[in-house]
């Protein structure tokens, strides 16, 4: 994978961050992404204003390898994302929380919330399923995000491109540690 340190008493430490990495979701292979257009649904006056819908579900790309991509999202107060569609399980963990007011597809304001904390969603047809909680609205897919908190918000979210589990992550992470192990020995 050539993410590891050559000091081995580092590597389960790389390991665990790997794992962590792992708990999220996207589809659209990075290079075809193209650009992102942030929605301005809450400043119509109908709410059949539709945005063009992509792939950008953070601010920015991070790091992305072969079973993951992991994305630095910020918005600053009153900064709205584009409308975008998520296509995998995802995970996300808020650094700097803040109040965001959520819009489907359509333009309608949904619901707003506190993001805070870590909170993940599992794919289930056109919504998005909460992992370990409940959540009095639905979810959809399709939607864009408006910080209307006084303060920047800053999450790290983190996809998971072929639905791997962390276990499963953890396995490749090993195989190809074995074999950097061999490889270093002849």
């Amino acid at each position: 994978l050539g993410i590891y340190p050559s000091n081995k008493a580092m590597r389960p430490l790389v390991q665990l961050f790997l794992c962590f990495l792992l708990k999220a979701a996207s589809g659209i292979d990075t290079d075809k992404l193209g650009e992102t257009i942030p929605c301005t649904c809450d400043k119509q006056q109908q709410h059949d204003h539709k945005c063009e819908i992509d792939g950008y579900v953070g601010s920015s790309l991070i790091y992305e390898d072969n079973l993951v991509r992991v994305w630095n999202f910020t918005l600053a107060p009153g900064e709205m994302t584009s409308m975008h569609r998520h296509d995998h399980d995802y995970h996300f963990v808020a650094i700097k929380p803040s109040q965001l007011e959520v819009y489907g597809e359509d333009g309608s304001r949904l619901f707003d919330f506190r993001a805070e904390g870590v909170l993940g969603f599992r794919m289930n047809g056109e919504m998005l399923e909460p992992i370990g909680i409940e959540l009095p609205w639905d979810v959809p897919r399709v939607h864009a995000a408006k910080n209307i908190g006084e303060d920047y918000y800053y999450e790290i979210l983190f996809e998971s491109k072929r639905g791997a589990l962390p276990g499963e992550y953890l396995d490749a992470v090993k195989s190809e540690m074995v074999r950097e192990e061999v490889i270093d020995e002849l």
